[in-house]
C-alpha cells in the first residue's frame, strides 16, 4: 500500500510545527504528514492529494481559526472524503462545536490542547487500523460483487445455449 496522508490544520505555526514533528516521528515511515494554515488551504491540499490518487487517512484540525471554523471544515471534508479519520484538536471550542462536528463532519475524536502525544498516537494508530480494515472490506465486497456478476453472466449464457 502507498503511504497514506495525514493533514494537520491550524492557524498557529508553532502548533503545526510541533504536531507535524511529533506525527512524523510516529508515522513518518508509513505516512506523509502535510500541514495547512487555514481550512481553505487544507481543502485545496485535500483536492490535490485526492486528484493524485492518494488516500487521506487522517485529518486533524483546530476548531478556532480565522475564516472557516474547524467543525465547518470537517463538514466539507466529510462530503469529499467520508471515510477519512477526522480529529478536532482545540483549546477553546465548546460542546456545541464538538456536537456539530460529530453530527455533520464525521468526527472520530475530540482532543483538547495541550494534547498528550502518546494518547493521540495510540488513538490515531487504532483509527488507521479500522480505516484500513474498512478499505479492505470494501475491496472484498467489490470483488465479490464482480465475481457474482461474472457467474450470473456465465449462467445466462449457459441457459441461452440450452446446456
Amino acid at each position: 500500500m502507498n503511504k497514506g496522508y495525514i493533514i494537520c490544520v491550524d492557524d498557529e505555526v508553532s502548533v503545526l510545527e510541533t504536531l507535524q514533528e511529533q506525527l512524523h516521528n510516529e508515522f513518518g515511515k508509513t505516512h506523509e504528514i502535510e500541514t495547512a494554515r487555514s481550512a481553505e488551504e487544507a481543502l485545496a491540499l485535500l483536492d490535490e492529494i485526492q486528484a493524485s490518487g492518494y488516500v487521506i487517512e487522517v485529518i486533524i484540525t483546530d476548531q478556532v481559526m480565522p475564516g472557516m471554523k474547524g467543525a465547518d471544515f470537517l463538514e466539507s471534508v466529510h462530503k469529499r472524503s467520508p471515510d477519512s479519520i477526522k480529529i478536532l484538536l482545540t483549546g477553546q471550542a465548546g460542546l456545541d462545536s464538538a456536537i456539530h462536528a460529530i453530527n455533520f463532519g464525521g468526527l472520530s475524536r475530540y482532543v483538547e490542547k495541550p494534547w498528550n502525544i502518546e494518547d493521540l498516537t495510540r488513538d490515531i494508530r487504532s483509527l488507521i487500523e479500522k480505516f484500513r480494515q474498512n478499505l479492505e472490506n470494501q475491496h472484498l465486497v467489490n470483488e465479490l460483487n464482480r465475481r457474482i456478476k461474472d457467474l450470473e453472466e456465465e449462467n445466462r449464457k449457459l441457459q441461452q445455449t440450452g446446456e
